[in-house]
């Protein structure tokens, strides 16, 4: 039976943490902030493959060296206003290898203070999270393309274009429709834009809203919108939800109308 007054080896102990933590999987520095330039003290074996830095070589520099030009400011700020305030931080810095090569590097920072000094020190704990960034970035490219393809705006002549609408259309689908519709309309100057609603799956108060907010927007920059593919149905619709016919929109029940109207309005 253990006994209370059993006392273990510091010398031991340490040997054991520091052995311990060269196998945690994670990049490990110890900094001291009474120290000039808030200096590394120690770092584990998962640093040095990490970064490709031997410990001889930065024991006694500030971290900073892991930068570069495309390092962000605002979240080496936020690391050294933690370090100010003696406070933990989580942040994702684009860091770079000895080699130059770049990587994403999870730092998390934690001031411990010990009593034995009578000082704080900062542990920095380092991940390299280089591929989740990039299937990060790879996700919101599909979901770039997803959004570009299912507003596919289609020019017709050098002053129409046309978006058919096809499935139903929710908010965060109509806000994606009115920042695309904007940035395209501003780019070609276009007169007039056609919204064909002929393919969407059902008419209802946000596809209404929307159509207003379009008109609205587009009125501001100058160009016409023409709604096509607009049944009775709809029209009933939309009187339960605001009448139409305050607002400056023209309505065809079909693409080849609204064209052969344009058509006949350009010959003029």
């Amino acid at each position: 039976m253990l006994g209370n007054d059993i006392r273990y080896s510091s010398e031991v102990t340490d040997q054991f943490v520091k052995h311990a933590i060269d196998y945690v999987g994670a990049g490990v520095v110890i900094t001291d902030p009474s120290l000039p330039d808030n200096p590394i003290i120690y770092t584990n074996k998962g640093f040095e493959e990490l970064t490709g830095y031997p410990s001889e070589e930065i024991l006694g520099q500030n971290c900073r060296f892991l930068q570069g030009e495309d390092t962000r400011k605002e979240d080496v700020a936020a690391v050294r206003d933690a370090i100010r305030d003696e406070k933990t931080v989580v942040v994702e810095l684009k860091n770079y290898r000895k080699n130059g090569e770049m990587f994403w590097n999870e730092l998390e920072i934690y001031p411990i203070f010990l009593e034995s000094e009578q000082k704080a020190f900062f542990v920095g704990v380092q991940k390299d999270v280089t591929q989740r960034k990039r299937n990060e970035e790879l996700v919101s490219h599909y979901l770039e393309e997803v959004t570009r393809l299912s507003t596919p705006i289609v020019p017709i002549t050098d002053t129409t274009s046309i978006l058919p609408l096809i499935g139903d259309v929710d908010d965060r689908r109509l806000n994606q429709i009115l920042e695309r519709v904007g940035e395209h309309v501003q780019k070609s100057g276009e007169r007039n834009f056609l919204l064909d609603l002929q393919g969407i799956s059902r008419f209802h108060s946000g596809v209404h809203n929307g159509v207003l907010r379009l008109h609205q927007l587009l009125d501001m920059m100058g160009t016409r919108l023409i709604v096509t593919g607009f049944h009775p149905k709809m029209a009933m619709e939309s009187v339960r939800q605001a009448d139409f016919s305050d607002q400056n929109i023209t309505f065809y029940s079909s693409v080849k109308q609204a064209l052969t109207f344009l058509e006949k309005e350009e010959n003029r």
